[in-house]
């Protein structure tokens, strides 16, 4: 017995000294490296950049993991409760190791709840990348968590190990974070969550995957009512508490986070465009704007904060502007009109051969196509670079090569391409009111989505240079292409008033007249170009002021004759204008292609005392620590003098006083606006184009309107004109920003430089006002809102 009592000895002594060298190897990275010091100080984290508007809004994130980290003030109490109550109860108590806890767990083999403390399960989030397979592995993996958690109370308050594990964990559906948690399952901030709703957050830690309240609803309810029962055992609720918030539903007010979706989706995509030049530049072979390390940043991982100019508030006006405007009214009018088509969406003129040409190429340039050539993988996206061409059992596939897919499709013929486009099959496709199921051929689909107009929305501080709200199309996740700075369209008599205001730098005024005739520019073998006016109409003489309120082109092309295409080209520059401009007659009636960011900027002159200021979408951006690492400020050019701009600004009041923008003072839903305004409208040939800029003292904003393609528009003037198509989206959002009592936008008028005494109202153009109103009102009531 002596014996048997001494072996027992040994064998207890013998394991707890072979379990003290494998603490140690452990510990001294026998078994893997241990975080040091420095990673214990600045544990690795993926941190979302935040985009944040001017009014403290945030307009979305980039990310690898959805996270952004808030402090522990910043946390509902009733998170904290629910969390030491439910997942360890003597968390103030242990050293990140509870060996009561310890102890339970291994007599009761787990059946009595675990071990793990919140501290180590913050180390297995932090320094664990993938949860071991083996026993042995998982053993040692476990030993490790035990140490760093030891480690971390070291370093660490027990707040400060709370807050960073809420900041760590991932509740799954992009909410990566107590912060992301609580504004995509309730949008609500962290400080502001109520007792059931932090209960519910709190069950979905033991696994967010099986706790999924999107998916399996009644059973993290049942998680949830568990979190509430251990806090009525830690006497943090009574009794009559729970059972009243047990019987409430989880509540959800879910707010999907998707780079597609959301408000500013367009401008995001700018951003995001935008952000990685600035962190690719370079200098001497460096990157200009780098971290501690010299290493370049990742917007998708440092946590940056990017202070951007928009105005949540207006941007939000300008896309209800949008939707009001083309979802209600003139989408549908133009599918009532083409309903009505033989070859919708083109006109019935167009010939066969340009049609055919025209969908051919929308075919090429289609997902569907490059998959079946093997431009593009089918399953993961990636380009022709990842494709690779193989032959297997006498048939060919494109496969893709990416480590990650490795799908394959089978090559197809051209016959059978084609036959592919012209099958039906289910599909779902966009509208206004949501997607749609329907059975269509891929070559059906393209001429749908070719049916819809589309737009470029973008509204600026003239001073500051601050762009205010910025709209690039209808719908970003079926329309990516931004309408206000990747698109350039014509621009019709938008032009105009570039060449007016030069005129007004070299010695006109607003009421200087002209005779009211054909104006001819010889060109080399080829007929003289005599542009006419629209309505056809000439004698007399008119004021500049009213010849482009009405938009003359007889004494717009005067202007453009007496002043040179070379010279205009120049001003233009001036203006901000980057598009290709050839100096050519017809340039003053606007056949050049400019995008709105470029008309917006340039019209802003107006309003600045005719100096150019760069519009810009970035303010500042700050690093995870709150450090300013990048500013921009606008570039400023002085393009005319302050008395030109005045009477620019004079000339264009002229449009909305009884030219073609008087509807905006008509009794319209978008009208009604006393405040002074001046402005100018297009429309291009054939009425591909509709576009209306508008121009008040503290605000410019600009709106184009149109199809994809130009082959595909109204078939009338007062469908088609820019008056119809895109001055209402400017009426509905300034009469929406003007109501807005939190924005202060002025309502007074345009500042008058001291040297000018007159206010150019021209009494020819005040006597020709009303009947112009009068006309406005006959010529559009058949088809206005």
């Amino acid at each position: 017995m002596n014996i048997s009592y001494k072996l027992l000895w040994k064998l207890f002594f013998a394991a707890i000294f072979l379990f003290v060298i494998f603490i140690v190897s452990v510990r001294y990275g026998l078994f893997g490296q241990l975080p040091d010091y420095k990673e214990l100080e600045n544990p690795k984290t993926n941190l979302a950049t935040q985009i944040l508007s001017s009014d403290g809004v945030q307009l979305g994130t980039y990310f690898k993991e959805n996270r952004t980290t808030c402090a522990y003030s910043e946390i509902s109490q009733h998170v904290i409760d629910a969390l030491i109550a439910t997942e360890d109860e003597r968390f103030y108590e242990h050293p990140g190791i509870d060996l009561r806890g310890l102890t339970r767990a291994i007599a009761f083999m787990g059946t009595k709840g675990g071990a793990s403390t919140i501290t180590q399960q913050l180390a297995k989030l932090l320094f664990t990348d993938v949860r071991a397979s083996s026993f042995l592995h998982r053993l040692t993996q476990k030993f490790k968590e035990w140490i760093i958690a030891v480690q971390l109370e070291r370093h660490y308050t027990k707040q400060e190990i709370l807050t960073m594990y809420l900041n760590k964990f991932d509740w799954v559906n992009h909410a990566v974070g107590i912060k992301s948690a609580a504004a995509i399952y309730f949008a609500e901030k962290p400080d502001q969550l109520e007792i059931q709703q932090a209960a519910m957050l709190v069950g979905m830690l033991k696994n967010p995957a099986l706790f999924n309240p999107l998916r399996r609803a009644e059973l993290t309810k049942e998680r949830r009512n568990t979190v509430l029962g251990q806090m009525k055992r830690n006497n943090l609720l009574t009794g009559g508490q729970v059972d009243s918030l047990s019987s409430l539903d989880l509540g959800l007010d879910f707010h999907s986070v998707d780079h597609k979706s959301g408000t500013a989706t367009y401008f995001r995509e700018i951003l995001r465009a935008e952000l990685t030049d600035i962190f690719s530049e370079q200098k001497n072979g460096e990157y200009i704007y780098t971290k501690a390390d010299g290493s370049k940043y990742n917007i998708y991982k440092d946590g940056l904060k990017v202070y951007t100019t928009i105005d949540a508030r207006m941007q939000k006006h300008a896309e209800a502007a949008v939707s009001r405007h083309l979802k209600e009214y003139l989408q549908p009018a133009f599918f009532k009109e083409l309903k009505k088509r033989k070859n919708a969406p083109f006109m019935w003129d167009l010939p066969k051969e340009q049609r055919e040409k025209i969908l051919n190429l929308a075919i090429r340039k289609s997902d569907r196509y490059r998959v079946l050539v093997g431009k593009q993988c089918g399953n993961c996206g990636r380009g022709h670079k990842f494709i690779e061409t193989i032959t297997e059992k006498g048939s060919t596939f494109f496969k893709c090569k990416a480590d990650d897919c490795g799908v394959s499709t089978e090559k197809k013929s051209k016959e059978a391409i084609n036959k592919i486009f012209n099958t039906k099959v289910k599909m779902k496709v966009f509208s206004y009111d949501g997607d749609i199921d329907t059975l269509f051929s891929p070559l059906d689909s393209i001429k749908y989505y070719k049916s819809f107009l589309h737009t470029g929305f973008m509204a600026m501080h003239p001073r500051s240079g601050h762009i205010k709200a910025w709209v690039g199309g209808i719908d970003y996740k079926n329309f990516s292409y931004d309408h206000v700075k990747q698109g350039r369209r014509q621009v019709g008599s938008t032009f105009k008033p570039f060449v007016y205001s030069f005129a007004m730098q070299n010695g006109y005024n607003p009421c200087t007249k002209f005779p009211n005739v054909r104006e001819c520019f010889e060109i080399p073998d080829q007929e003289p170009w005599c542009p006419p006016n629209a309505d056809g109409k000439y004698g007399g003489e008119v004021t500049l002021k009213k010849a482009l309120a009405n938009s003359l082109n007889t004494i717009t092309a005067k202007l453009m004759k007496q002043f040179t295409p070379g010279a205009i080209v120049q001003f233009a520059k001036k203006l901000g204008i980057k598009a290709p401009l050839d100096p050519v007659p017809s340039l003053c009636l606007g056949v050049a292609d400019i995008s709105v960011y470029e008309m917006v900027g340039a019209n802003a002159t107006f309003a600045n005392k005719g100096v150019y200021t760069q519009p810009i979408f970035i303010n500042y951006i700050e690093d995870k620590n709150g450090n300013i690492i990048y500013e921009k400020h606008p570039d400023r050019v002085q393009a005319m003098d302050e008395e030109s701009a005045y009477t620019t600004i004079a000339l264009m009041k002229g449009v909305t006083q009884g030219g073609s923008g008087t509807r905006l003072r008509l009794n319209r839903p978008y009208g009604n606006i006393p405040y002074p305004i001046a402005g100018k409208t297009g429309t291009t040939n054939n009425h591909s184009d509709g576009w209306f800029i508008g121009i008040t003292p503290d605000l410019v904003a600009g709106c184009w309107v149109g199809a994809d393609d130009r082959a595909v528009h109204f078939s009338r003037l007062n469908m088609g004109q820019g008056a119809t198509m895109a001055l209402p989206i400017w009426g509905y959002f300034m009469n929406s920003v003007y109501k807005d009592e939190q924005l202060s936008i002025s309502k007074g008028d345009f500042a008058r430089p001291e040297s000018i005494s007159q206010t150019f109202d021209c009494t020819e153009f005040e006597e020709q006002s009303e009947d112009q109103d009068q006309f406005n009102e006959e010529f559009f009531e058949e088809d206005d809102e």
